[in-house]
């Protein structure tokens, strides 16, 4: 036994002393009473009983990473399936899974392992990181286990310096090697080029192939989509140069790659390809796209001595390789949806981190009407789109069908389902309109439930709870019993403007039924139906979707993306509630502002054909302003982090330009607002250099200062900000300080990790911001090659010295991990029935002062040899003598013998002690 708080015991001492100082009445009494207050005592200090015990926890630390075999993760699955399996009642099973991060894929726990359902990063293995979290699933001074399944390579923290922790506590690191095969590998295993040339310079590409046998490879080397250099080569069995040459361009960013093969199988393919980036340096041109193929706007700025590329939105990459190569980007009357909304990521990330310019012009395709409303451009735009009801010229009549079909239930990123996000689509739809607005919504299967009925927009917060708590409930949606149930309802709405939003799968909307006719009758009734669609164009119900909106009279939108459903509901509420771009001509004025952006004033004494209706934020510049009842920005401008972002709600070329577009100020106008948008970055201050250059996968940015200056060129810190990005992700952006590492040098350096590109600026106090070209690594470093001379094996050898450190074994046979656990004293814990005993003896106690049940039933039960007689004793009076008579009056007549009185028999008590003892001594005198 032992007692985890011993010193607990003290409390026995006062309260024993209390029950001697206050007994309580009865033998029976004082006994519960004692034996409560002993056994709280003893619950307190924490009575237990010690016994050894192998039960533990096996935690199982997965890779994930790229350099795994293929179907790793289902093998992974099926190994703690079996561990699960040969694991006892008591014993604790958590997996952790690791690649760039780390996550808990289940908690200890005896429940079956479902799988793994956390996204990691596949471009690295934090091996490391992984047992840290092992460790920390494991309790303290618990028996414990760690099973690592890997091939042992690892980025990050070296696992090497958890062996130590792993040790102490005496937990075991296992392991199961497994690797993907690497012999007969040829790989590239690196890409040496400069990071930045000047235009029209020359310089040299150097590839390192490295190749297990003497072979001939063939080998190709591009420069964006063109092939500069191809051919065979012979190589020797080790490293072999392949030399390239070319010539700088325009300045920008040049992206290369050098691909070998060879006849021979490859294990690793993925590292036959390497990339590189060749930065360009000089003045960047402005990046224009345009609606169409031509553009009135790029001869006026071309004429205002600008240098401008033209190219239509749905041509351009959204890369940051691409990006680079431009100071400014000016979206013409562009829908937003000709973008996507990851590259507007990319291009509001761009703007902030890199010091470059965004412009966007207005139309009919732009601002509101554009799809730009709630998009990731909106925050970075001086001018904001939300729906203000005092503009509002109709109230509107809103129903939205949603799918709820079983397709809905399929998981969309972030924990959440896609149904989820229709309903967040749902309600941003509630959230927009107005108390004078009327709002009806369905969840539709095969059938059309009822969510809302239709009425006026009052209790938002009860029709949101209902919208967002819809579940998928299996089967298809029936697109006319969607139709025909919002067009019954819709037709009893008193509003102006009625219109129907239709949710469907692209690939599961079923029976259309007769929605030709229901549409055309929809029509007639003044209501229009929109369409969002999930999925993709070439899905097989597609081609259904767009002809329903089409006839409908509303827009189509057809996104894979559910993340994207909250902004596309959004936007077709705020163009059927109000058409903010007004077609009227309209006069505007010129404010102070503009003659600071542009450094010159303009007459601005023609109107304008129309505009996109948005207001001013509150930290924005106003430039231009209309002279119509809104007085609304037409010129308004900011700083969006490092960079600029202009808006010119005006049309710059087409119908709505108006008389303006004939002004003979118009095309030095349009120039002014490009040269600002596109003058943030630049070169620093003369005495300073910065300088990168990538090694071993870290960029080092350094800036170098003039060791013959007379005071530091800057009074703060100087910043790196890097700018991330992958294909197909968002970016994310980083800042860290530069750090002096001498008296001439500022130093920061940046991890990089898989096929991302970083893009980093230096920003030095009260100076402009500089823009490096952007660099990348060759490939992931999880398909990196063995170097030369040493073994694959590597991975295997950490793994076994970790093991080999802290006692562990190469795992062959998984079932005997649960058989090694160490054996360590196992404390059961006596607290919690003490603490019972101790209730029960309490409400004894209780009974017994109540009612005195325990004494009589004692009583009665004792056999007759050991039953007590009770005596009870009586005080009889003294009858009066003549020794004793009061002597105040003398008698000579005989006394008479004082009658002896009556003893009053003792008070009745029924029930208790003195009922018990009465009961005893009446049948005693019954046995005499």
């Amino acid at each position: 036994m032992t007692l985890l708080e011993p010193l607990w015991l003290l409390l026995a001492v006062p309260l024993l002393a209390a029950l001697l100082r206050y007994p309580l009445p009865g033998r029976l009494l004082n006994a519960l009473r004692v034996v409560t207050v002993l056994l709280t005592v003893f619950a307190l200090a924490g009575l237990a009983l010690r016994f050894p015990s192998r039960a533990g926890t096996v935690v199982v630390v997965t890779d994930r990473s790229r350099s795994m075999p293929a179907g790793s993760d289902a093998d992974h699955k099926e190994l703690i399936d079996l561990l699960h399996s040969a694991m006892g009642s008591s014993d604790r099973l958590a997996v952790v899974s690791f690649g760039e991060t780390v996550a808990v894929e289940r908690a200890p726990g005896g429940d079956k392992f479902t799988g793994f359902t956390h996204e990691i990063g596949a471009d690295g293995s934090k091996l490391g990181e992984g047992i840290d979290a092992a460790l920390s699933l494991v309790p303290k001074d618990a028996p414990g286990r760690i099973l690592v399944l890997s091939d042992g390579r690892w980025t990050g923290r070296d696992p090497a310096a958890l062996a130590g922790l792993a040790a102490d506590r005496r937990i075991a690191v296992d392991y199961r090697h497994r690797s993907r095969p690497t012999a007969g590998d040829l790989a590239v295993a690196r890409v040496d080029a400069p990071t930045a040339v000047a235009p029209g310079e020359g310089f040299l590409i150097t590839a390192w192939v490295q190749s297990p046998v003497e072979d001939t490879i063939r080998f190709e080397v591009t420069r964006g989509d063109k092939i500069i250099a191809s051919g065979e080569q012979r190589v020797t069995a080790g490293l072999n140069r392949l030399t390239f040459r070319d010539r700088a361009a325009e300045p920008g960013s040049q992206n290369y790659r050098v691909r070998v093969r060879t006849a021979a199988d490859d294990p690793v393919p993925e590292n036959n390809t390497a990339r590189v980036l060749v930065g360009v340096n000089g003045p960047r041109p402005i990046l224009h796209l345009t609606p169409t193929a031509s553009s009135g706007l790029t001869a006026l700025l071309k004429g205002g001595g600008l240098d401008v590329r033209a190219m239509p939105a749905d041509r351009f990459n959204f890369t940051l390789e691409e990006l680079s190569g431009y100071s400014a980007v000016i979206l013409e009357n562009v829908p937003a949806e000709k973008i996507g909304t990851r590259n507007m990521e990319t291009l509001a990330s761009w703007v902030r981190a890199s010091g470059s310019g965004l412009m966007v012009t207005g139309g009919k395709q732009s601002y509101g009407p554009g799809g730009y409303y709630k998009s990731p451009l909106e925050p970075i735009m001086p001018v904001s789109m939300e729906l203000r009801q005092e503009h509002r010229k109709l109230a509107l009549a809103i129903v939205v069908a949603l799918d709820r079909s079983g397709s809905m239930a399929l998981p969309a990123g972030g924990g959440r389902v896609k149904m989820d996000l229709a309903n967040l689509g749902a309600a941003q739809v509630l959230d927009m309109l107005g108390p004078l607005d009327e709002f009806g919504c369905f969840a539709v299967d095969t059938s059309a439930h009822e969510i809302a009925e239709l009425g006026t927009v009052k209790d938002k917060d009860r029709i949101r709870d209902k919208i967002l708590r819809i579940q998928s409930s299996g089967g298809g949606i029936y697109v006319d019993e969607a139709l025909t149930a919002s067009a019954d309802m819709i037709r009893h709405a008193k509003a102006g403007t009625k219109h129907i939003v239709l949710f469907a799968d692209a690939a599961d909307a079923e029976q259309p039924g007769n929605y030709k006719e229901l549409l055309a009758n929809t029509r007639k009734a003044g209501i229009t139906v929109s369409v969002i669609g999930l999925g993709k164009n070439t899905d097989k119900d597609a081609a259904l979707l767009e002809d329903v909106a089409k006839r409908g009279g509303g827009r189509i939108f057809i996104t894979d993306s559910p993340e994207e459903l909250p902004r596309l509901f959004a936007q077709d509420t705020f163009v059927v509630a109000r058409n903010s771009f007004l077609e009227d001509p309209v006069r505007v004025q010129a404010t102070a502002g503009l003659t600071a952006l542009a450094g010159r004033s303009f007459a601005l004494d023609r109107s304008i054909g129309g505009y996109n209706l948005c207001y001013l934020r509150p930290e924005a510049t106003l430039g231009v302003v209309s002279r119509d009842e809104y007085k609304a920005p037409v010129v308004a401008s900011w700083q969006a982090g490092s960079g600029r972002v202009l808006c010119y709600t005006g049309e710059a070329d087409g119908k709505f330009a108006g008389a303006f577009a004939k002004s003979p100020e118009t095309g030095e106008f349009y120039a002014s607002l490009a040269r600002w948008t596109a003058g943030q970055s630049g070169s620093l201050a003369e005495g300073m250099a910065v300088t990168q250059e990538v090694r071993n996968g870290v960029n080092r940015i350094q800036l170098h200062l003039d060791p013959e200056r007379k005071a530091e060129p800057f009074a703060g810190v100087p910043q790196l900000r890097t700018l991330r990005a992958r294909p197909g992700e968002a970016p994310r952006t980083e800042t860290v300080p530069l750090v002096w590492a001498g008296p001439d040098t500022l130093v920061a350096d940046v991890s990089l990790e898989g096929e991302e590109t970083a893009l980093s600026t230096v920003s030095v106090p009260g100076q402009k911001t500089q823009s490096l070209p952007p660099v990348c690594l060759p490939f992931s470093p999880e398909y990196a090659p063995a170097p030369l001379g040493s073994s694959d094996d590597r991975g295997r050898a950490t793994l076994e010295r970790l093991a080999r450190s802290t006692g562990g074994v190469e795992r062959i046979d998984l079932s005997g991990v649960w058989k090694d656990l160490p054996r360590r004293p196992r404390s059961f814990p006596l607290a919690p029935w003490f603490l019972l005993t101790a209730v029960v003896c309490l409400l004894l106690e209780v009974l017994e002062r109540r009612t005195g049940l325990l004494t009589s039933a004692a009583a009665a039960i004792r056999p007759k040899s050991f039953r007590f007689r009770f005596k009870r004793r009586v005080a009889i009076p003294t009858p009066l003598t003549a020794a004793n008579e009061p002597a105040t009056k003398k008698s000579s007549a005989p006394v008479a013998a004082p009658e002896q009185p009556k003893v009053a028999a003792p008070t009745e008590t029924k029930g208790g002690l003195l009922d018990a003892m009465r009961q005893v001594r009446d049948r005693k005198r019954g046995d005499g």
